[in-house]
């Protein structure tokens, strides 16, 4: 499961400038549609109420649990490899006081955060001597997104609901503490990019 932050930890959310545009796509060939993956989602949410919701978070599965579950199997493949679908329909944030995504309605429907790699990457890598994460996320459906007329970090800043959900994110972008990979990334911090659709990148969160 994902490890949540320490509760003396500090968020800092991070400023862009000269950047437009919704979150770059990767090509996926035949890759669902927005309708498809939301209709997917409501599905997955309606045939899982167990634990007061928390059978959504299909990123809090066990490889057991996903491999015994067609339907996970499907909302984890939709953004791509060394991935992970944050879905705020489905998400929860763990520690102190568990809760849900606040306010999914109004964020993206999807986002896709880049998780623990073994060889860093462009998109997401471990730097030791700083004990800093940094990797990337965007929106998987960038024409849908509620602020795709935002201007850099906004696309995402602006329709997050809540503080609390950037630790969602964040706790996605260290999965498992990195432990399927070989790594202990546990007291790490970790800095997210906002993938723009141009290609770019901006600093979007910062934990410290």
């Amino acid at each position: 499961m994902r490890t949540s932050w320490p509760a003396a930890c500090a968020l800092v959310i991070l400023g862009a400038s000269g950047a437009s545009g919704a979150a770059a796509q990767t090509a996926r060939g035949s890759a669902p549609t927005f309708d498809q993956v939301k209709e997917w989602v409501v599905a997955y949410r309606a045939a899982h109420p167990g634990r007061g919701g928390k059978d959504w978070d299909i990123n809090a599965k066990s490889p057991a649990d996903i491999a015994a579950d067609p339907a996970a199997q499907r909302l984890l493949s939709i953004c791509g490899p060394d991935q992970r679908p944050v879905i705020p329909l489905l998400a929860w944030e763990y520690g102190g006081f568990d809760h849900q995504w606040v306010d999914a309605a109004g964020s993206a429907l999807v986002y896709c955060v880049y998780i623990p790699v073994a060889k860093p990457s462009s998109h997401w890598r471990f730097d030791e001597a700083n004990n800093r994460i940094v990797a990337d996320v965007y929106v998987l459906f960038p024409d849908q997104n509620p602020c795709k007329d935002k201007k850099g970090k906004d696309q995402v800043a602006a329709c997050i609901g809540d503080a609390s959900n950037f630790e969602i994110l964040v706790d996605t972008a260290s999965l498992n503490d990195g432990s399927d990979v070989g790594l202990n990334v546990s007291e790490a911090s970790t800095e997210l990019r906002l993938v723009l659709r141009n290609g770019t990148k901006v600093q979007l969160v910062v934990d410290s």
